[in-house]
């Protein structure tokens, strides 16, 4: 009887400590699961923190994409400017150069008229001379 009360102990002692052992395997199990979830978790955190990032890191790309965009179509409207202006000076120079020439030949052609006019009354005043001295 003895050895049965002993065997029947065991029995239940050998169960309890399977019964335990089976409550340790579950929380254990539930424990990895935990950090598995967790770690999926953060994982999912890190993805859209990096997308977030990425994104950032697009829209300022994009927002200086705009700004040298701008900066050279600045530039190139100041250079226009500037081409038009040199255009402009150099059409006026060439008007005021064309005026000069037209004034030098307007004066050219006075001083040739009155060098004419000169002349035709010397020879006017030369023939009547000549023609007072035969008489």
């Amino acid at each position: 009887q003895e050895e049965e009360e002993t065997a029947l102990r065991d029995a239940e002692c050998k169960a309890e400590e399977e019964k335990e052992a089976a409550i340790l395997m579950q929380e254990e199990e539930r424990r990895k699961k935990d950090e598995a979830r967790a770690a999926e978790e953060e994982v999912g955190r890190l993805k859209r923190e990096e997308e977030v990032r990425v994104q950032h890191e697009n829209e300022r790309q994009v927002e200086k994409d705009k700004e040298e965009e701008l900066i050279a179509k600045n530039e190139q409207i100041e250079r226009q400017k500037a081409e038009r202006l040199k255009r402009e000076e150099e059409a006026d120079q060439l008007k005021q150069a064309e005026e000069e020439r037209k004034e030098h030949g307007a004066r050219a052609a006075r001083l040739k008229q009155e060098e004419e006019e000169t002349a035709l009354r010397d020879a006017e005043c030369k023939a009547e001379e000549e023609k007072e001295a035969a008489i």
